[in-house]
């Protein structure tokens, strides 16, 4: 995952769906999220060891009745998996109004992560997600590593 690639993501699904009749709007929050999802991957994802394929990060979009679903798979550190998972549920339980409010608190608190953020990526996905939940599971990868899979509708 590079920015040639998250550039590539971005110019097919742009064109599929304004084929698909899709207006500006939601193209623009498509592209927002799979951005936010891309830059994830490249930021968070361990390096793979075997080259095997499923050690890659990955993102599949799959249009629904209901909306556009996303999910995204990668390698992360077992010592990472918790603090993860208590993000995610602590941002799951939010409204909509607990979201705006915890977001405008990370952005002003000043506290920039090494990756040059304050953790605002699965927030940013999670207000601009359908459904007002991140869906995931970490899988066994190896003694070191799980696989993270986050999915949800937008």
């Amino acid at each position: 995952m590079n920015n040639a690639i998250i550039n590539s993501i971005i110019n097919v699904m742009e064109l599929k769906m304004k084929e698909m009749g899709e207006r500006p709007p939601a193209i623009k929050k498509l592209n927002q999220i799979l951005i936010e999802c891309c830059q994830n991957l490249i930021h968070h994802s361990e390096k793979p060891h075997n080259g095997a394929i499923n050690e890659y990060p990955a993102v599949i979009i799959s249009q629904i009745d209901d909306g556009i679903h996303i999910q995204t798979r990668n390698l992360v550190a077992r010592e990472k998996a918790e603090r993860l998972k208590t993000y995610i549920d602590k941002i799951n339980t939010m409204s909509q109004e607990g979201l705006r409010e915890y977001y405008q608190s990370v952005l002003t608190n000043g506290q920039i992560s090494a990756h040059g953020g304050g953790g605002l990526g699965l927030l940013n996905i999670i207000r601009k997600a359908k459904d007002t939940k991140l869906h995931y599971t970490f899988d066994p990868a190896n003694d070191e590593e799980l696989y993270f899979n986050l999915s949800f509708i937008i």
